[in-house]
């Protein structure tokens, strides 16, 4: 019984030196354009992927709805992100954001599509419409549509419905006239099993989604995320995972990469934390 009590109180003083030896998990915010479970069965592999190689555990982590995406990443809340362009040159600001990963050669479209059967030809035809939108501040689904919309003097009703997947049902389904996406998740909902649905519009190119950091994450575990996302596409596996999240090879990133964005002078999220 002594031999027992005796090792009972060992353990008990090093239980919170292990507990404290445990690395803390890695939160990976990604912005909510499909639906969470989809994104889960995308984003995970590459999750476990990068928890074995940095040693530390590395959490999916999503946002029922694009604005209470903003509000988690305006918070601080997600250690690494896979943000909009437009999110990082405001989040780039408040909390601090650090661009470290794009994609290479890409350029991000914004796009509308209607019903296959639709005989609209031209965005023109869409005035006086109800069209749906992902989010108020969506860069290329809705931002880059509506500019497109309001040059044009196309009256509409806008519908907001959450993600890119429900845009796209939406129409489909006759809920909305047409609606915003861009090429990447449509592609991925045609995939799913999306029907009736073509794209009506494309918008011109600019630099994509980032992969960003929080400004408290260390230099050295910096490099390690940016080392092991650019290497990605260097093998098989490494190419399985971004096939499965319908990305291509990624490159280092600077900052300076989303002036083009920063020239159109957006400003639709309030960047300021409430006291």
């Amino acid at each position: 019984m002594k031999v027992l009590k005796g090792h009972l109180l060992v353990a008990l003083l090093i239980w919170p030196f292990l507990v404290h030896s445990q690395p803390k998990p890695l939160t990976f915010g990604i912005v909510p354009q499909q639906s969470s479970s989809r994104l889960a069965e995308q984003w995970t592999p590459l999750m476990n992927y990068l928890s074995e190689r940095l040693g530390r555990p590395v959490r999916f982590m999503t946002a029922p709805d694009i604005p209470t995406f903003e509000q988690r990443v305006l918070a601080g809340q997600y250690d690494i992100a896979y943000m909009n362009p437009y999110h990082y040159v405001e989040f780039s600001k408040v909390p601090g954001y650090r661009a470290i990963v794009r994609e290479q050669e890409k350029r991000i479209r914004g796009i509308v599509v209607v019903r296959e059967t639709d005989p609209a030809t031209q965005l023109s035809d869409l005035d006086g419409e109800t069209l749906a939108f992902p989010a108020p501040a969506a860069f290329a689904a809705t931002i880059l549509v509506r500019a497109e919309l309001e040059r044009l003097a196309v009256s509409y009703t806008p519908q907001y419905v959450s993600s890119h997947d429900s845009v796209y049902l939406s129409v489909a389904r006759g809920y909305a006239k047409a609606g915003g996406g861009i090429e990447r998740t449509f592609s991925s909902a045609l995939e799913s099993g999306l029907e009736g649905v073509r794209v009506l519009w494309r918008s011109p190119g600019y630099t994509p989604h980032a992969f960003a950091v929080h400004p408290d994450l260390s230099e050295s575990e910096m490099e390690k995320i940016s080392d092991l996302l650019v290497n990605l596409s260097q093998t098989e596996e490494g190419q399985s995972l971004l096939e499965g999240i319908t990305l291509k090879a990624l490159v280092r990133a600077g900052d300076s990469d989303w002036d083009d964005i920063r020239s159109l002078g957006l400003n639709f999220i309030k960047t300021e934390r409430k006291p």
